[in-house]
C-alpha cells in the first residue's frame, strides 16, 4: 500500500474515533470549542475574536452563538465602548457541561499517556502542533 494512502487511513481513523469519544454531547464539537474558548480563557470575547482564535469564519461563529444562546449556554454582554457589538458570555449550564466534558478529556489522555509512557506522549503532542502549524498554512 502506498505509504501516503496508510498515513491518510491512519489519520482518518484517528479523527473518527477522536470525535466519536465526544458523540454523547448535546451540542456540536466546534459549538463545544466556543463555549471552551469563552470558558477556559480570561478576558471577554466578541464574535469576531471567536472566529480569528477558531480559525473560521464570523458568520459560522454568528450560526453557532444563536444555537448556544437557543439551548441557554451562552448569553450576549453588550460591549460599552461599542454599542453595536457585543460579548459572549458563558451561563452556569456552560460552565457545567465544560467542566464535565474537560473532565472527561482528561481521563482520556491520562489514559493515552499512561500507555504511551510520558516520552512517547510528548513526542506525540509535539508532532500533533507540528502538524496543525502546517495544516493550517
Amino acid at each position: 500500500m502506498d505509504k501516503y494512502v496508510e498515513a491518510n487511513m491512519v489519520f482518518s481513523m484517528f479523527c473518527k474515533n477522536y470525535t466519536g469519544l465526544r458523540k454523547d454531547l448535546p451540542i456540536r464539537l466546534s459549538e463545544m470549542a466556543v463555549l471552551n474558548i469563552i470558558t477556559h480563557r480570561d478576558g471577554l470575547f466578541t464574535p469576531l475574536m471567536i472566529a480569528e482564535l477558531m480559525n473560521v469564519s464570523k458568520p459560522m461563529i454568528t450560526a453557532h452563538i444563536t444555537v448556544l444562546e437557543k439551548k441557554g449556554y451562552i448569553y450576549k454582554e453588550a460591549s460599552k465602548e461599542d454599542k453595536r457589538s457585543f460579548y459572549v458570555r458563558p451561563t452556569e449550564k456552560a460552565r457545567e457541561l465544560v467542566k464535565s466534558e474537560t473532565e472527561k478529556m482528561k481521563g482520556q489522555l491520562r489514559k493515552i499517556e499512561e500507555t504511551l509512557g510520558e516520552e512517547k506522549y510528548q513526542e506525540l503532542l509535539v508532532a500533533l502542533r507540528d502538524i496543525n502549524e502546517l495544516l493550517m498554512l
